[in-house]
């Protein structure tokens, strides 16, 4: 299963979920602020499962926001309403955390999962997220809809500065690098693309994203990174981001290192959808 289908399955379970609990407590006369919870509820089921546990904890604030405003003016009424309605708030904002957060953490595991049951070959042996072999050819179609639609593009690339880090031999290094890769999976959006060559590098594809924001994303990512080596005194990394627009060279030769030819990127820019 792609993780396209895997995202339609959740939501179309969790629209059927908040229609299904609206339709039974109709006939109790329910609030319109209960309404706009389970609205609220969707929301940001569809962000964690969109954008990631990132996406779902920002989506998670500003539904609790929203809801805390919407129950205010019931906390100056009798205490025993006052009593209830906090209850229901504080229960309202830890499903919202809950679903936002860990729900996001789970979707971005399940995507590398799914990856892995289609094909073994698609994850990297030591850090689970995907590997050259699948990178390349996301990155193939990245330039392809590029050179036909100008869409933007970035590509973050983290390097390790450590031979043990490039080669890991020990369980301890594997379990290092495993934490990086943790790291930048957690840190990214669902849509970017997170893979570790056989070289040792870490790289990250940032779709729709022009080389300033890209550049904000390389340094959010390798200052996290080098907090993790750092601590563990293994060493340190070097992030590097690369635009669509302003280091094509560089990308072609990163893509040509990975064995796409200009013939498979001129057949994938053709296939892309408009």
């Amino acid at each position: 299963m792609k993780y396209a289908s895997f995202e339609r399955l959740v939501l179309t379970l969790g629209a059927a979920s908040v229609l299904a609990t609206l339709a039974l407590t109709y006939r109790t006369g329910i609030l319109i602020q209960e309404v706009v919870a389970q609205l609220l509820m969707f929301g940001v089921l569809f962000a964690a499962v969109h954008w990631g546990r990132r996406g779902g904890f920002i989506a998670a604030v500003v539904a609790s926001v929203a809801y805390i405003a919407m129950r205010i003016p019931l906390l100056s009424t009798t205490s025993d309403i006052t009593s209830q309605t906090f209850v229901m708030i504080l229960t309202r904002v830890l499903a919202y955390g809950l679903i936002g957060i860990v729900g996001g953490e789970l979707s971005t595991r399940m995507k590398y999962v799914l990856a892995g049951l289609e094909r073994s070959s698609e994850l990297d042996d030591v850090t689970g997220i995907f590997s050259e072999q699948a990178l390349a050819p996301l990155l193939d179609r990245a330039h392809g809809r590029f050179a036909r639609y100008d869409e933007p593009y970035c590509v973050v690339v983290l390097q390790p500065t450590q031979g043990p880090l490039t080669t890991p031999s020990t369980t301890r290094e594997r379990t290092l690098l495993r934490h990086v890769a943790g790291h930048i999976r957690s840190d990214i959006r669902l849509v970017d693309e997170a893979g570790r060559l056989v070289d040792g590098r870490f790289v990250v594809l940032l779709p729709h994203t022009q080389k300033e924001g890209g550049s904000v994303v390389a340094e959010r990512l390798g200052k996290g990174v080098k907090a993790i080596v750092s601590g563990a005194n293994a060493g340190t990394f070097s992030e590097q981001c690369l635009g669509a627009v302003e280091d094509a060279d560089a990308l072609d030769s990163l893509r040509k290192s990975l064995g796409a030819s200009d013939a498979e990127i001129q057949t994938l820019s053709e296939a892309s959808p408009a």
